[in-house]
C-alpha cells in the first residue's frame, strides 16, 4: 500500500455523497481509498448516510453490502468507514469480513471512543482504526482531565462535539501527551483529525510520538503540499486528481 494514502471523501470530484457513483469515481481515478458514512436505517440495516435526518429517506440510501460487493472486486482499494452512530464498529467489521475484507483494506473512523475500545479490544485486529481526535478530547473532558468552567450535557456534546471542542480546547498542543498515550494503550493505527489543527510546531510532537496521522478534508493545493511535507499517513480530500498531482510534485510518486 502506498503511503501517504489519498482517500476520496464521499462526494469527491463532482459526485453525489454516499453514492455508488462516488465509490466508482475513486476507483476509476486511482484513489488509494474511498470514504463512506455509515448508519443504521429504520430496519437496522447498515446504509450510507451522513445525517440522522436522512432517516426519512433511508429507502433511497445505498446499502453498505452493495459497496462491499464492489470493494471485494478491487483488493488493492481500501475503504474508510466513517461511523456516524455508536456501536457500529463490530457489525461493520463482521459484515466486511463476510466479503473477505479486513485489516489492510478496512479502515474505520468516526464514533469509536476509548470506552468502546475498552469493551471491545479485539476490534483493532479486524480493521485499521484511526481514532477521531474529537472523541478522544471528549473522553478527556468528561473524565475531568481537561479542566474548564463550561458545563456541557453529555448528549449535546456527543451529538456535535466539534462545536464544544473548538470552544473549550482552542489548541490541542497541551493534550498531545494524553492523545499519544491513549492511542498506544488501545492499539489503534493512529488519529484522524482536521488538517487545520496541524502546524509547524506541533507536527514535531506527533512525529516524536510515532503516531500515524490521518487528516481531513484537504481540498486546496497549498494545504495538500503542506500536509504531504508533514508526513501524514492519509489525506482525505474531495479533489482526488489534484491530490495525486500534488503528491507527485512533493514526494515524487
Amino acid at each position: 500500500m502506498v503511503y501517504p494514502m489519498i482517500t476520496g471523501h464521499t462526494g469527491n470530484d463532482g459526485t453525489s455523497a454516499n453514492s455508488i457513483e462516488s465509490v466508482e469515481k475513486c476507483i476509476s481515478i486511482g484513489a488509494d481509498a474511498f470514504e463512506v458514512d455509515i448508519r443504521r436505517d429504520a430496519n437496522s440495516v447498515l446504509v450510507l448516510s451522513h445525517d440522522s435526518g436522512d432517516q426519512f429517506h433511508y429507502d433511497q440510501c445505498v446499502r453498505f453490502a452493495e459497496v462491499l460487493e464492489i470493494l471485494a472486486r478491487h483488493p488493492n482499494m481500501r475503504i474508510n468507514c466513517d461511523l456516524k452512530e455508536d456501536g457500529l464498529a463490530a457489525e461493520v467489521a463482521a459484515m466486511a469480513g463476510d466479503f473477505g475484507i479486513g485489516p489492510g483494506q478496512l479502515i474505520m473512523t468516526g464514533t469509536i471512543t476509548p470506552s468502546f475500545l475498552e469493551r471491545h479490544p479485539g476490534i483493532v485486529h479486524k480493521a485499521d482504526i484511526y481514532l477521531n481526535i474529537e472523541y478522544l478530547l471528549e473522553d478527556f473532558y468528561f473524565k475531568g482531565i481537561i479542566r474548564t468552567d463550561r458545563q456541557i450535557d453529555y448528549n449535546t456534546f456527543h451529538d456535535d462535539p466539534w462545536e464544544y471542542i473548538k470552544e473549550i480546547i482552542p489548541s490541542i498542543d497541551p493534550y498531545m501527551g494524553m492523545i499519544s498515550e491513549a492511542c498506544r494503550k488501545y492499539g489503534v493505527k493512529g488519529i484522524n483529525m482536521p488538517y487545520t489543527l496541524l502546524n509547524d510546531e506541533n507536527i514535531n510532537i506527533f512525529k516524536e510520538s510515532s503516531l500515524a496521522l490521518s487528516v481531513w478534508t484537504v481540498n486546496e493545493r497549498a494545504e495538500m503540499a503542506r500536509m504531504f511535507s508533514y508526513g501524514v499517513e492519509n489525506l482525505t480530500t474531495r479533489c482526488v486528481s489534484l491530490a495525486k498531482d500534488v503528491r507527485k510534485a512533493v514526494l515524487g510518486f
